[in-house]
Parts: C-alpha cells; structure tokens; sequence
C-alpha cells in the first residue's frame, strides 16, 4: 500500500549517495568474480604439464580418466560427405512435351507458309525465313533449300524421337545426350549432313527438360542428411597415452590436449575473457541482491555458496563431467533466495564453469534442464519429503537421459552405463547434502531458510517451551495469531511458514514480565490497576525491545526478529492514554506511541493485522459470535490501521488486504463458532 506514503521532496544528493552506494557494491562484487575466476584458472594451470610446440615432452603424457569428446574435424567431413551424397532432386512437368513438340510444329509449319506465299519474291521468302531464325543466315539457306515434304519429314522424325525421350525423362544435364542421340539416329535413316545441322538446330532451339531441377527440395534433403550426421565421439579410455616422453609436441597434440582438460593456454585472451565474463556474473549476482535489505550478507551468502560448489566441481569434473553437482548449487540457492534468483544462477554457474571445463557443456545445460523443474517442485512443496522424492526422481530421469544421449553419440555401452550411473548419484544425493550444507549456512548467516523456519516452527524449542510454562496466555495467543496468520498467508501466496513462525516469536519480550499482561492474569489481579499510566506504558511498550534482545541471545534470524518489532509498529497503547490523559490533559499521545518500524512485508503485515484482530476478538460476547460481527470488527480494525498509517511501508496491495480479511473472519467464526447446549445440562 505504498500509495498511501506521503509524497516528500526529492533531495538529490539522497539520489547521488544512494547510486554511489550501489555503484561501489557492483565494483565490490566484480572484483570477487574477478578473483574467483582468476583463482580457478591458475588453479587449472597449476596442475598441467609445461609443453610447448616442436619440443619434446618432459614425460609421457596419459590420460587420467576415460574421457570423450566430439572431433569437429571429422564431424565436419563427415557432414560434407553427407552434402555430397545427397543427388539432385528434380520436379516432373508433362506440360514441356506439348509445349515443345508444338513449338517445333508451329515454327516448321511458319517456315512451309513463308515459302509457299506466291505474293512475294523468293529473296523477300529468305529475308523473312532468316527473321524467323533468328538472323541464323546459314540454317535460314538451308531451310529455304530444302523441299517442303523433307521438312514435313523431318518434323516428324524430331517428334518421335522427343517422344521417346521425354517418356524416359529429360534433364537439363542430358540435352546434350539428346542431340547426340538423336543425330546417331539421323545417321541409320542416311540423312545428309544438311538435314542433320537443321535437326541439331531444332533441338537445340526448342528442347527443354521436362524434369526440371528442385532447388528447394534438393536443399531440404542436404538439410535432413545433414541433420543425420552425428557428431563424431573419441574416447579416450584411461590410462591411455596420448604422447610418449622425448615426443616432439605438435600443435594438433597441444589441441587434442585442450579439447580433453588436460592443458590450457596462458595468454592475455584468456585473462580478457576472464575479465569480461567476471562483469556479466557481476552484474548478474548485483541484479540478485540489489533489492535486499543486509545486502553485503547476501552477496557474502551467495558468493560462499558459489565458491564452495565451484571448488567441489573442479575438484569432481577432474574425475568427470557427470559428477559436477549443478543441482546441488541451485537448491541451495533456492533456500537462500529466491526462485527468480536460481533461474538467473544457472547462467552465472555456467559462466564460472568456463574457466576450468575444456569438455562440451551440452551435459551441464542438461543438468541445468532437469535441475530447475526440481526445484521449482522442492519451492512449491516446502517439505522435507520433497527433496528425498526429488533426489529419487531427478536421480532416475537423469541417469535415463544421459544414458539415451551418450548412446546417440555412439559412445560404448560400458561408458554410457558409467555416465548414467555417475549422473544419478549426482542428482540422488544433491539434496540430502543441500539439506546438511543449508542448516549450517543458514546457522552461520543466521537466515530464516525453509528448514530453520521448520526448525523454529517446533513447539518445542527452548524459548516456546518457555513461553507455554512462564506465559501460557501468551503462549496461547501467540499459536492462535500463527495459526490465522498461516492461513491468511495462503490466500494471498505470501510465505505462510514465515508468518507463522513470525507470529509464534512475535511476543517473547512479554517472557520477562508475564504478568504485567491480560492474557496471563487468570489468578490474579491487574497489576497495571496499581501503578501509574506511565509505568504501565514503559513495561508493555519495553515488551518489543525485550523480546528483540531475547531473540538476538537465542540467534533468531533477523527475519524472525523483524516481526517483533515490526508488529505493533507505530501505534498508540491507547488505554493507558487516557487513563493518563484523565490525570495529565497535557500528556503527549506520542509518549504512548510504539517505536516502530512499521511493518514493511506481506507476511509482516499480516502478522500485525492478526495480532490485533486476535485480541479484539476476545471482547466479542457469546451473542456477538456470528459472521457479519466478526466481519465488522476486521473491517473495523483493518482500516484503523490504514488511517493511522500503520500500512504505508506495506508491499501488499488493496486487492490482497481484501482476501486477508476474509481469512480472518473465516479463522475466527470457526472458532468461535457456537455449540448447541446439551440437554439436561450435559
């Protein structure tokens, strides 16, 4: 309800010191990528031979493990042979016979006319005959030499022998097969050399392939033959060796080398990638943590979560690839942030991977794959069950999948079998280390992640316990405001554990002096009925700083800690305010005021609503118990608080502040509903 803030001046040196803060956190987190991927390379680099180019090695070089890799030179031969194979494709069209055979009869039949026209003169004949011809003078004398019925004759042999031909099927590339064919014809019928050059002519004028070249389904089938090709797989069995002691190095040794892991290059492109890849993971990594509150414990979090799996992943990758824990990364993640902020660590995971993976990363973009739709399903559920199912599924899918690729890539049955196996133990224990990893980082950052709020949430932890003993009314109103604030959660997919876990803690600080307070007065008298408005205000209003310290001694995480000082935020103990203002008319209402913060989270304010709500409630009368009173009374309360200004730091809308108070009322008529008397006063 952010609308309903005060709208203030902008100052601009606010503006100037706030974006000199974020530029000096983006400085401070690159320069820790740039460190990071600085150490792994030299890391890399530490453990390789010295070789060089056409000089001997110092030892024999073998392989340490069974690698594979993808050949790019033969694969691209062999997707060149591919294109080769591929043959013409050509489309049949039966309209060119007709088209030719009466291009040839209509051109025979116009030269038979030019020649009978009496009204003109025999050179005035030869002129329009060349013009027909195409200014060709020596075929247009042969074709006014020769006597009607030789042409007739020819016309019919040209005829029969297109259609012959065209039954067969012609090709552009043939043309010249059809003229020598059909001359080697002429000459078993004795036709003179002058009939052969017209019939050549002819051909050559009017003949056109009636199977006509299909560029685009000939590029369609090189596409498809190429889509057939697989990549061409070495493998390297270990203990393979790939170049003997005393051997002159060549560069496609050094190559093969780099292909496989076992050498990198040093050179000043290498730092430069490295530099130009630390911006983009950090600029990444700010984009996660810019928008939280301790923003240097976050990237500290993140940054230790992302070294230690680094560091376990180059120490694995050595062993191989499938080992690398990629899920394990982004459950923890998960737990410490958002899932808007796993999504975006599988590209920074990916681009720190480079800095020590030679192998293709096609296996790691699948670990990716299958990784996020876990947990995502591990972020829905929020059970402990949730990540045993995971790592038996995630486990037995992946292992499933590796093995169908490695088999696509023609790898050995042997190898296939070795990879799937390693990927599932990858994917089968991930989240039970995530959940031993997780419960000492979120002790050590002191973070409320699922598990410790599961942690937290049991009723039996010191200072519950505590509380049922020393405060039991407190403790009763503390499970009640848990339970309608859980549910009020729910309605509008805030984090319901974390408001109730928020709502068991929220009044601890009543620990110290339990019987300054209604709810644990049941055997005695109201103590506040003896002393003076003032003193009454300082021990109930002191109940929020003391619970703030008690929870720091027990190591609450802040987040927890936020509910206790946040669920009264700035109101007035009115009560008292007028028992003094009726003793003092000058008393100052603000001397009677909470200190704040006001509540600033969804899962705050429902925490703070829940709390009033809870004890406005025990007022209400037997009568009163029905649904439009209790409506009333959380409506009541509810805009009490907006007014008051209670909700001006909310990140909650109107819209949900709607469905919250219809949880309330729900929640409490279910238990307050009323119960019919039993007869005979049982």
């Amino acid at each position: 309800m952010k609308n309903l803030r005060i709208n203030r001046k902008i100052n601009p040196r606010l503006i100037v010191n706030f974006f000199a803060q974020e530029l000096k956190l983006l400085a401070f987190i690159f320069v820790l990528f740039l460190t990071l991927n600085y150490i792994l390379l030299f890391l890399s680099l530490k453990g390789q031979i010295n070789i060089s180019v056409n000089k001997p090695a110092p030892q024999d070089i073998i392989v340490p493990a069974t690698i594979s890799y993808i050949d790019e030179t033969k694969t691209a031969q062999a997707i060149e042979n591919a294109k080769k194979s591929v043959k013409p494709l050509y489309k049949y069209d039966a309209n060119v016979e007709i088209e030719v055979q009466n291009n040839i009869v209509n051109f025979i039949n116009e030269i038979n006319s030019v020649k009978e026209d009496s009204t003109i003169t025999d050179s005035e004949k030869l002129s329009s005959i060349k013009e027909i011809c195409n200014n060709d003078s020596k075929i247009a004398n042969l074709l006014f030499e020769i006597k009607t019925d030789k042409l007739n004759f020819l016309k019919n042999f040209i005829a029969n022998e297109l259609n012959n031909l065209y039954k067969k099927g012609l090709r552009d590339t043939e043309l010249s097969d059809v003229i020598k064919s059909i001359e080697k014809d002429a000459d078993s019928l004795g036709l003179n050399s002058n009939d052969k050059l017209i019939i050549s002519w002819l051909v050559q004028k009017f003949v056109k392939p009636n199977f006509i070249y299909d560029e685009d389904a000939t590029d369609k089938a090189i596409q498809d033959a190429v889509k057939n090709v697989k990549p061409v797989v070495v493998v390297l069995q270990e203990g393979t060796k790939i170049i003997e002691k005393g051997q002159k190095v060549t560069e496609e040794d050094i190559k093969l080398l780099e292909k496989i892991g076992l050498y990198k290059r040093f050179s000043f492109f290498t730092l430069s990638l490295l530099f130009f890849l630390s911006i983009i993971e950090g600029t990444l990594a700010f984009y996660i943590v810019h928008d939280k509150k301790k923003k240097l414990q976050k990237i500290s979090e993140y940054f230790t979560l992302l070294a230690l799996v680094l560091v376990a992943s180059y120490s694995l990758g050595s062993f191989s690839i499938y080992t690398i824990p990629a899920l394990l990364f982004l459950i923890m993640v998960n737990e410490f942030f958002s899932f808007r902020d796993v999504l975006i660590s599988t590209l920074i995971f990916l681009l720190n991977l480079l800095t020590f993976i030679s192998q293709p990363l096609f296996v790691l973009l699948v670990f990716l794959s299958i990784s996020i739709p876990i947990v995502y399903y591990i972020n829905k559920t929020k059970k402990i069950s949730s990540y045993f199912v995971s790592s038996i599924i995630g486990g037995t899918f992946v292992s499933f999948v590796v093995f169908i690729l490695n088999k696509n890539f023609s790898l050995p049955n042997q190898l296939s079998f070795s990879n799937a196996f390693y990927s599932f133990l990858n994917f089968m224990f991930s989240p039970i280390v995530a959940i031993a990893i997780v419960y000492i980082f979120e002790h050590i950052f002191n973070e409320a992640t699922f598990l410790r709020l599961l942690e937290l949430n049991d009723l039996n932890t010191p200072l519950l316990k505590e509380m049922s003993v020393k405060a039991p009314g407190t403790f009763a109103h503390s499970l009640f405001v848990a339970n309608i604030s859980s549910q009020a959660a729910d309605a509008i997919n805030a984090n319901s554990l974390l408001a109730r876990v928020g709502a068991l803690y929220h009044d601890i600080g009543k620990l110290l002096y339990p019987f300054y307070f209604t709810e644990n007065q049941t055997d005695i008298a109201n103590i506040h009925n003896t002393i003076s408005p003032s003193l009454s205000k300082v021990i109930i209003i002191n109940h929020v700083k003391d619970g703030i310290e008690l929870a720091k001694r027990y190591r609450l995480p802040d987040d927890i800690i936020h509910f206790i000082e946040t669920h009264h935020g700035k109101s007035v103990i009115m009560y008292f305010y007028l028992k003094a203002k009726e003793v003092d008319p000058n008393v100052s209402m603000d001397d009677f005021r909470y200190p704040g913060p006001l509540p600033d989270t969804k899962e705050t304010v429902i925490v703070s609503l829940a709390d009033a709500v809870e004890a406005a409630s025990k007022s209400l009368g037997n009568e009163e118990i029905d649904y439009r009173k209790i409506e009333e009374l959380v409506n009541r309360l509810v805009e009490d608080r907006i007014k008051q200004g209670e909700l001006a730091n909310a990140e909650i809308t109107f819209s949900e502040l709607e469905k919250v108070k219809v949880s309330f009322v729900k929640s409490l008529l279910s238990i307050y509903h009323k119960r019919e008397r039993y007869p005979d006063g049982k």
